[in-house]
């Protein structure tokens, strides 16, 4: 091998080299991006362990419903965001229950499901099917486990669903608050699945 090959062949690996890296770096940082895009408040009180104390702990339960409940608040309500919130409800699997004007997501435990209803007035949606147009703007959700029974309280499997629905319906463009109205942290989110939020 000559000297002119030798020095295109250790080129063209550079290059080959220096793209594929940079290919990997594009996509962790388009990875991270979207995993850090749910808007959240931040700073709130963590102790040396890691979790929240109990009184910064988020509040799930809203005396009012008897349910354990976040909701999420969409900052630019438009017929716009309806379209969107209808096919994110669908490809979270969520049925909507004509009689009660909600959403419904069985998952794992049909026991217990997890209601989604408009956060503002009597709780009830539309269809989210119809045109946007003839809809009023959905101003928040409230995401319910609906409390069957004063013993009954929600698994681990479905607080981290609750959680996980509450981020992803926040990725529309609204922040998660619990029952007392407050944005609810990363390290909420937390005590929330471990089930040390306060009831």
């Amino acid at each position: 091998m000559d000297t002119q090959t030798l020095v295109l062949v250790v080129a063209i690996g550079a290059l080959w080299l220096s793209f594929t890296c940079g290919c990997v770096a594009l996509y962790l940082f388009l990875v991270r991006g979207r995993a850090g895009g749910v808007p959240v408040a931040q700073g709130a009180a963590v102790v040396s362990n890691g979790s929240l104390s109990p009184q910064s702990a988020p509040v799930l339960l809203n005396q009012q419903s008897a349910a354990w409940e976040v909701q999420v608040l969409f900052e630019a309500p438009s017929p716009a965001l309806n379209d969107r919130l209808g096919v994110t409800l669908s490809s979270l699997g969520a049925v909507y229950e004509q009689r009660s004007k909600t959403f419904a997501v069985t998952g794992d435990s049909s026991r217990t499901p997890i209601v989604i209803e408009n956060a503002v007035g009597a709780g009830q949606l539309p269809p989210l099917t119809e045109s946007p147009a003839s809809q009023p703007p959905v101003k928040g959700v409230s995401i319910k486990i609906v409390k069957n029974s004063r013993t009954l309280t929600p698994s681990k499997l479905q607080l981290a669903k609750l959680v996980s629905l509450s981020k992803k319906l926040a990725r529309l463009g609204g922040t998660v608050v619990d029952a007392e109205q407050q944005p609810i942290t990363p390290a909420g989110f937390n005590a929330v699945i471990q089930g040390q939020a306060r009831v």
